[in-house]
């Protein structure tokens, strides 16, 4: 057992050796798992019995169970050699946030834990091994579970859900969006005892369309938009119609109608009441008319890195612009003529924006927040960002979410499929 965690590059404190001042037939050794808890091993003749393992691969226990509790704080997992009704089991507890425990108070009933193997040798080997895996691995090659795990966001069921941002007149921005831009409304809500109402916001029902959830805070009637938020973008097929229709209601046009520079596109920029920026594309027909959503960024190929890894996009296309000192990347899950996408800008030799408080996040969907969480973790120890949200379920509506922010403080909420569906009927 001792070659066994010293392969997995595991700390053996003590080799295997007979018990001294023993009569030379008790064989133990010690070794500590990567917390710096201590296993005292001992080699005996097979047992009904042993106690647990330090760590999952080197001591061959199996997960029984796993389970969250955000409204704790706390993830807790139960490992062993059996059911943990049949037999003595670990039960890991993971405090949202810590990372590192005084050994003082991190373990409550003992200073070790006695586990037995047939081998104390090779045992020793296992937890010595755990320890140096990733430097060793770092050197040779890319780790295979890693890279598996990679793979996972091309694999899953992803779509941009909505984006979320705040309005200073709820009432006021649905009446601009359903008649000014065509928009219906889709549900309304008022959650009095946590005081604020949102609404959402579509061209088609939230099941197959982005929406914008519109958030009203008790009170509060304006917000700052900031400078790192850029703009929606909305196609139509009648760009000049749809400006007169908002000039009508009192929008804001920043751009009249027509062509871009050195192009046949037509396109306009108008503010709604509360100072968001829409850019009004001419196309044709499209099952998403609500395409884009644009933010800017201190290092773009940072950006398209992160986005590819830790959520799984595709790089639709790149526009350097040098004469107007930006570069921009669209990217998605799918064809930007067909559904939403991100429009990442850098504007030269800006590495930092404010935020602003008005602008919050986008939603996007995933089979499993689990492992889409494990990814972001693994994508933001090599290119920034952290994880705001450990994965589990919403306190009162059990609907499963992760949170994060990328490298430059935007942040998305990927949601449970299946949870975001029942949400969705259960409100209907």
């Amino acid at each position: 057992m001792v070659e066994k965690i010293r392969a997995l590059g595991g700390t053996v404190t003590g080799e295997p050796a007979p018990v001294i001042g023993g009569s030379g037939t008790a064989i133990i050794a010690f070794v500590q798992d990567p917390d710096g808890y201590n296993f005292k091993i001992l080699e005996r003749a097979s047992t009904p019995e042993p106690l647990c393992q330090v760590m999952l691969h080197a001591l061959g226990m199996k997960l029984q169970r796993k389970f969250d509790r955000p409204e704790h704080k706390h993830s807790l997992a139960m490992i062993g050699y059996g059911d943990e009704f049949e037999t003595d089991v670990l039960e890991l507890t993971y405090n949202y946030g810590v990372t590192e425990y005084s050994k003082g108070n991190g373990y409550a009933q003992a200073i070790l834990v006695a586990i037995s193997t047939n081998d104390v040798y090779k045992s020793g080997e296992v937890v010595k091994l755990s320890n140096s895996f990733h430097l060793k691995m770092a050197e040779a090659a890319p780790v295979a579970p890693n890279a598996e795990l990679l793979e996972w966001p091309k694999k899953d069921k992803r779509r941009l859900l909505h984006a979320v941002y705040r309005v200073g007149d709820l009432d006021r921005t649905i009446k601009f969006y359903t008649e000014g831009f065509g928009m219906k409304l889709l549900r309304k809500r008022d959650i009095p005892e946590e005081k604020y109402s949102n609404a959402f916001l579509a061209f088609g029902p939230e099941e197959s369309n982005f929406a914008v959830e519109l958030t009203y805070n008790y009170g509060v009637t304006s917000y700052d938009i900031g400078a790192g938020f850029g703009h929606f973008g909305i196609a139509t097929q009648d760009v000049y119609k749809m400006v007169e229709n908002i000039r009508a209601l009192g929008g804001n046009v920043t751009r009249e109608p027509g062509p871009v520079k050195g192009g046949n596109s037509v396109i306009a920029f108008v503010k709604d009441p509360d100072g968001y920026i829409f850019e009004l594309i001419q196309r044709g027909p499209t099952p998403e008319p609500l395409c884009q959503v644009m933010l800017r960024v201190g290092d773009l190929d940072r950006s398209i890195k992160f986005y590819e890894k830790a959520l799984g996009m595709k790089l639709l296309r790149k526009i350097e612009r040098p004469e107007y000192k930006y570069t921009l990347a669209m990217i998605g899950y799918a064809d930007e003529y067909e559904t939403t996408v991100l429009e990442l800008t850098y504007n030269y030799g800006v590495t930092e924006y404010a935020k602003g408080n008005a602008y919050a996040q986008v939603a996007i969907s995933t089979d499993d927040v689990y492992k889409s969480a494990e990814v972001v973790d693994l994508v933001t120890q090599d290119l920034g960002g952290k994880i705001t949200r450990q994965p589990g379920p919403l306190p009162g509506i059990n609907t499963k979410i992760t949170a994060f922010l990328d490298p430059d403080g935007w942040k998305t909420v990927l949601v449970d499929n299946e949870d975001f569906l029942k949400e969705l009927h259960k409100e209907e």
